[in-house]
C-alpha cells in the first residue's frame, strides 16, 4: 500500500443490512485530503483489489469527481461497487461515461433522491440506486403501511424494490422497507428507536449466539472459536465475566479476558450456563445490527494498535471498545457496571473519563464509523498523534478481515 495515497484520503465506513438483518455491504466513504497526491485507478485497486470475494459487497463512495472519474475509466475489481451521483445520470456525456464504465464491468450505485426516480420506468444502465428518504416520504411510507399483516395497503408504497435506502430512522420504516417493499439493503440502521422498547428493562444475551457456542461446543471446536463467537454480544461477555468473578468461583486471581474465563470455567461448565441464560435472552432479529455494529467498532479499536501488540493488550482494547455502549444496552451508569468487573485502570479511564491510551483508540474508531462528519477525522488522528495513514490502513485490515459475522 502506499503511504501517500493512504496519508491523503479519510476513509469512513457504513453497514448495509439486509432482510435477514446480516452485513449485506459496506459503505467505505474516501473523503480526500490532497487530491494531487491521489490516482483514481490506484485508489480502486488499493481499496478494492484485496476485497475477499465471500465478503459482503464494498460500496466505494469516492467524494472527488476527478478521482471518481478515473476510477470508472480503470479496470474494475471484483466484489466491488462504485457510487455515482444521481446527477451524472442526467446528461449526455455523464451517460456516455457512465455505460463506457459498465462495459468495462463496472458495477455502479447511483445514488439519488427517492423523488427523483419515482416514476422511471427502469433505471439507466439497469443500476442499482442508493435512495435517500425525504422526511415527507417517511412519514407517507408509514401512514400507508397496514394496520394488519399481510393486509392490502390502500395505495402501493413508495418505496422501490431491489434498491438500497438511506435516512431509515425507525424500526417500522426499516421493517417495511425490507419485509414488506422488498428493498436490496438498508444503510445504517435505526439503533435508536430498535433499543428503545427494551427501555425498561436490561437487554438479555443474544439466544443466537448462545445456539451458535452450544452448537460449537458439541462439535469439539477449537478455543479460538468459541472465543470468538462469544465476543459477538456484549451482554454475554460481561455477564461471563461476572459470573468467574464471582463469590462462587472464589478464584485467587481476578479475570479481566474472555480466554481466560473461558479457560477457567470449561467447555462443559460453560455449556450448562448458556442453557441457563437463555430463559432471559432475546432472539429479535432488529437487535443483531445493533449489536454487530459494536462488533465492527470494537475490532476496529483492536486494529488500530500497532502490529506485534500482545494478544493480552489485543483483547483488552477489544473488550474496552465492545462494553462503550454497555450502559445503554443494560441501563444502569457506566460507574456502576465496572464496579462490579475487575477490570483495568486504562479500561476504566477509557470508559469513564475518556482519557488514557485505549480512549485513543476508541476515538479514532468512533471517528471513522461517523461518515458524516469524516472531515474531522485528519484533527482527531492529529490530536491522538496517530497518522492518518495508520488510521486508514487498519480500517482496511478490520474490513478485510471480517469475512463473517462473527468477531
Amino acid at each position: 500500500m502506499s503511504q501517500t495515497i493512504l496519508d491523503s484520503i479519510a476513509l469512513g465506513y457504513q453497514p448495509v443490512w439486509n432482510r435477514r438483518r446480516q452485513l449485506a455491504a459496506v459503505r467505505l466513504r474516501v473523503l480526500t485530503q490532497h487530491a494531487e497526491a491521489v490516482d483514481g485507478s490506484h485508489l480502486l485497486r488499493l481499496l478494492g483489489g484485496g476485497w475477499p470475494v465471500v465478503a459482503p459487497t464494498l460500496i466505494l463512495a469516492i467524494s472527488s469527481p476527478v478521482l471518481l472519474q478515473q476510477a470508472l475509466t480503470s479496470e474494475p475489481v471484483p466484489n466491488t461497487w462504485v457510487e455515482v451521483p444521481g446527477a451524472l445520470f442526467e446528461s449526455t456525456d455523464g451517460m456516455a461515461h457512465l455505460a463506457m464504465a459498465v462495459r468495462r464491468g463496472h458495477r455502479l450505485l447511483r445514488h439519488a433522491d427517492l423523488a427523483a426516480v419515482r416514476g422511471e420506468a427502469a433505471a439507466p444502465l439497469d443500476v442499482c440506486s442508493l435512495l435517500r428518504l425525504s422526511a415527507q416520504e417517511v412519514f407517507e411510507t408509514l401512514r400507508l403501511r397496514p394496520a394488519e399483516p399481510g393486509a392490502v395497503p390502500a395505495r402501493p408504497s413508495p418505496i422501490l424494490p431491489g434498491q438500497l435506502y438511506e435516512g431509515v430512522c425507525n424500526r417500522a420504516l426499516a421493517e417495511h422497507c425490507l419485509d414488506e417493499a422488498g428493498a436490496w439493503g438498508i444503510l445504517g440502521w435505526p439503533d435508536d428507536d430498535v433499543l428503545h422498547a427494551y427501555r425498561h428493562q436490561p437487554l438479555g444475551c443474544d439466544a443466537s449466539v448462545i445456539g451458535q457456542i452450544r452448537q460449537a461446543i458439541g462439535l469439539d471446536s477449537s478455543l479460538d472459536l468459541i472465543e470468538r463467537l462469544v465476543r459477538q454480544d456484549p451482554v454475554l461477555v460481561y455477564r461471563l465475566l461476572q459470573l468467574v468473578n464471582s463469590a462462587a468461583y472464589g478464584l485467587r486471581h481476578e479475570i479481566e479476558s474472555v480466554r481466560h474465563a473461558l479457560m477457567m470455567l470449561g467447555f462443559t461448565a460453560l455449556s450448562r450456563w448458556l442453557a441457563d441464560q437463555l430463559a432471559g435472552s432475546t432472539n429479535d432479529p432488529a437487535l443483531h445490527p445493533v449489536r454487530y455494529a459494536q462488533v465492527m467498532h470494537s475490532r476496529l479499536a483492536q486494529h488500530l494498535l500497532e502490529s506485534g501488540s500482545t494478544e493480552n493488550l489485543r483483547a483488552e482494547v477489544y473488550t474496552t471498545a465492545l462494553f462503550s455502549q454497555l450502559d445503554v444496552l443494560l441501563h444502569l451508569p457506566m460507574a456502576d457496571l465496572l464496579n462490579r468487573l475487575p477490570m483495568s485502570g486504562r479500561v476504566t479511564s477509557a470508559l469513564l473519563r475518556q482519557e488514557g491510551p485505549y480512549h485513543v483508540f476508541l476515538d479514532v474508531a468512533r471517528a471513522q464509523a461517523d461518515v458524516e462528519h469524516l472531515h474531522r477525522l485528519p484533527e482527531v488522528c492529529e490530536r491522538h498523534e496517530m497518522s492518518l495513514e495508520h488510521a486508514n490502513r487498519s480500517l482496511i485490515r478490520m474490513l478485510t478481515t471480517s469475512r463473517d459475522q462473527g468477531a
